[in-house]
């Protein structure tokens, strides 16, 4: 084995730094810390709280790996000829292709030798990983910049290469207005084009971005969603997989709602909808069959979660993780159980950097190894690969929830339960251990099979090939810091004060929010708004003048000033404009509407601001 190749077995560091898919995993990840900074950085980013979501405009780029690389002029002559993404050049799979390559059948996922036997003059080039991050950074950029002013919009990065938005604004005209600047704008900036989808809901702003591939803008109204899903295939559905399909294909045709020739792909979600509710449910699963229900219908519930915001992501549901964890599936060759626990530690540590990030403990752990399939050779066809693998997973019970300094600790626990299960080597042959976990020769061509543990009763140190590190029945760190608890006796914050003022509390802890730390805002956004006076104009107005619940004009006024004193990052203003709309709400006590006009006040206040406010 070269040195080069051999500082690379076993590193997890090494695996993540080369491995597309592990790219792409950690990319919504990475973006919420970016965004999270970037809404600091640039306030103009925040474009107000959505109080409805009402129309979604989905942009999803096309072919993007392929994309960047043909954008750079070395490689502007090859953007009429059927090109791939690959990792190497013979048995490694095709990631991205090109729209030509496409036509030639080449699909992502085929192994370069097989697409090269299909079409001879597809030309191969590596990542750009680099290169794939500026261009999707500045993706972001031009919506932040490019959105139109007087709406609202929440973004949530699906992948790298793919955002959702959410509006406030039912006007189409403006938002395909919008849609095309982008794309003109990202054309001009990166050489790459972009595919955007506008509809009501999640479901169809996919399905419209479908319709609008390559490089093009697809519109599905309100008013047509009906008739659009009559003659929708049941494959345009995101969510539809080929299982899911099959399922609803055999029920249509016992029903005699299709012929028995009838092919998946012509299958419509009208032909669908003339299941009954029962029916899917008993062939997809009580709460799949409900989702596909509604979804031939054209109806989706799924809201946008701002990404960047966690306070969004929670008042929308978002929970944490029921688990986390760490994976690393290529390079993997131990050559004794030293190999094994330096692996394990690495993983580990990995799960552990979770844990912080999300402010949780754990109460168990989940530990996945893969060994070689005895029928299949130690060689892999893909260097250093994993092949074909069996598959068993190692439940383990913390003594107690731990956290990641207790890494240690976990380890522990850890070595106890796979420590007995490893050997160097067993006295059976392959072909006896594969008749000892009935494995058949000639079974269905598997990547992996799962084993249970009673069977597999011991792994050999070197046929190992894939370990995966979990936490699981994650819950919430006591001490999380966007979550404190409030001593008795310790000065309730004015919104939480205002909002118990009407029932009683129920315990002597409240959740508040922690103010992001001063000192990671800039000089320019902690200095004092030069606009003193008007709006200290302003809050004598709204002080002076009478003021009652859901009074539309009175609100306006102190909106416009508030929003002011925002885009300035005066906080101290700010906080003015809410005591004033307290004391005025307070005027009328037995209100229930003026305990709500005044939470939705301290909600505006907040959405315009890059860091949390603390009313104390």
């Amino acid at each position: 084995m070269r040195q080069s190749m051999r500082d690379q077995v076993n590193s997890l560091q090494n695996f993540q730094q080369h491995s597309r898919l592990h790219f792409i995993g950690q990319w919504r990840t990475k973006m919420e810390d970016e965004f999270r900074d970037g809404f600091i950085a640039h306030p103009e980013w925040n474009h107000g709280t959505l109080e409805q979501q009402r129309t979604f405009v989905h942009v999803d780029m096309d072919a993007f790996f392929c994309s960047v690389q043909l954008a750079k002029p070395e490689y502007a002559h090859l953007k009429t000829k059927p090109v791939g993404i690959a990792a190497g050049k013979y048995n490694s799979d095709i990631s991205s292709c090109n729209y030509v390559a496409r036509s030639y059948g080449i699909r992502a996922g085929m192994y370069v030798s097989a697409a090269k036997e299909q079409c001879p003059e597809l030309v191969t080039l590596g990542y750009d990983l680099e290169a794939c991050e500026r261009v999707a950074k500045t993706l972001y950029r031009i919506i932040f910049d490019s959105f139109p002013e007087g709406a609202k919009m929440s973004l949530e990065v699906y992948s790298i290469d793919e955002v959702m938005l959410a509006t406030d604004t039912t006007d189409y005209a403006l938002l395909h207005s919008f849609c095309e600047a982008v794309r003109r704008e990202l054309l001009s900036a990166t050489g790459c084009t972009a595919s955007c989808g506008i509809g009501p809901n999640i479901m169809l702003a996919r399905v419209a971005t479908e319709r609008g591939k390559p490089n093009g803008i697809y519109v599905i109204h309100a008013e047509k969603v009906p008739q659009t899903m009559i003659s929708l295939p049941l494959q345009y559905i995101h969510g539809a997989g080929e299982s899911t399909v099959e399922k609803i294909c055999r029920a249509l045709r016992e029903e005699g709602i299709i012929d028995q020739n009838t092919h998946a792909s012509d299958v419509t979600c009208g032909a669908v909808q003339r299941l009954a509710r029962e029916a899917l449910q008993k062939i997809l699963g009580k709460k799949q069959g409900l989702t596909f229900y509604h979804l031939v219908r054209g109806e989706d519930g799924r809201v946008v979660t701002r990404t960047g915001d966690p306070e969004d992501q929670r008042h929308l549901g978002k929970r944490i993780p029921n688990a986390v964890g760490c994976s690393m599936n290529y390079a993997v060759r131990p050559e004794g159980v030293d190999d094994v626990w330096k692996i394990l530690r690495q993983l580990l540590d990995g799960v552990c950097a979770k844990l912080r990030r999300t402010h949780t403990v754990s109460q168990g752990l989940r530990v996945t190894l893969l060994e070689r399939h005895p029928l299949h050779p130690k060689e892999t066809q893909k260097y250093m690969g994993r092949g074909k693998c069996l598959e068993v997973h190692l439940p383990i019970k913390l003594p107690h929830a731990m956290a990641a300094d207790e890494m240690d600790a976990m380890e522990r626990e850890i070595r106890k339960v796979v420590g007995p299960l490893l050997v160097a080597s067993r006295s059976m042959s392959d072909e006896e251990r594969a008749v000892q976990l009935d494995l058949l020769p000639n079974e269905k061509d598997l990547v992996v099979w799962t084993v249970t543990l009673a069977s597999l009763r011991d792994i050999v140190v070197g046929d190992l090939r894939g370990v995966t590190v979990q936490a699981t029945g994650l819950r919430e760190k006591q001490d999380a810091p966007f979550t404190r608890q409030r001593a008795c006796g310790q000065q309730m914050t004015l919104a939480t004060s205002f909002s118990n003022a009407k029932r009683p509390r129920t315990a002597d802890a409240v959740t508040v929010i922690e103010p992001t730390p001063v000192q990671r805002l800039s000089d320019t956004q902690r200095r004092l708004s030069p606009h003193g006076s008007a709006a200290a104009a302003t809050l004598y107005l709204l002080y002076s003048q009478p003021w009652r619940p859901r009074d539309g004009a009175m609100t306006a006024r102190w909106c416009r000033g508030c929003e002011s004193a925002c885009r300035q990052l005066d906080y101290p203003v700010v906080k003015a404009y809410l005591r004033c709309a307290l004391a005025k709400l307070c005027e009328w006590p037995e209100s229930k509407e003026a305990a709500q006009n005044f939470q939705q006040m301290v909600s505006f206040a907040s959405s315009r601001l890059p860091a949390p406010l603390d009313f104390m």
